[in-house]
Formats: C-alpha cells, sequence, structure tokens
C-alpha cells in the first residue's frame, strides 16, 4: 500500500543520509523503523560488503597494504612535482 506523509526537511535529509552510510534504501530503513517501533523488532540493517580489490588483478596476489598504498601515493606525488 502506498501512502504520503509530511516530514521536515531536516529530517528527511538525516534519514536519507542513515539509510546511504547502511547501504540500504530509504524505504528499507523506514520500514525497519515502524516494524522496530510497532512490534520491538530489532532487525539489523542490510549491508552490501564489497571485496577489494574491485578489478581482479593478473597477478596472483596484489599488496594492497596501507604501507604499500602510502608508497604509491607518495610516488604519484614525487612525479606531479617533478622529480623533487
Amino acid at each position: 500500500m502506498r501512502t504520503t506523509i509530511d516530514i521536515p526537511d531536516s529530517l528527511f535529509r538525516e534519514l536519507k543520509s542513515a539509510a546511504a552510510l547502511r547501504g540500504e534504501t530509504l524505504k528499507a530503513l523506514l520500514l525497519r523503523a515502524v516494524k522496530k517501533e510497532l512490534h520491538g523488532e530489532s532487525v539489523p540493517p542490510r549491508i552490501n560488503r564489497i571485496e577489494l580489490p574491485l578489478v581482479k588483478s593478473k597477478e596472483e596476489s596484489y599488496d594492497t597494504s596501507p604501507e604499500r598504498l602510502a608508497a604509491i601515493l607518495e610516488e604519484e606525488d614525487i612525479e606531479k612535482l617533478g622529480g623533487h
């Protein structure tokens, strides 16, 4: 069933932001909140998990450690500054 409700702009922005941060739709967040209010159900939000790296490498393994990523960024900075 569809219905229309008036939500103050500031609260609506908070709802949209909370849904996005949780990786769910506004509808899913609102339905979960209503169920919790009516039935005391604590339904955890559905979180869309991703695996890194997003693009598979041809290599067997690819070093994505914080140290290696920092080194890559430092190398790029050096290139941008003309090798200094």
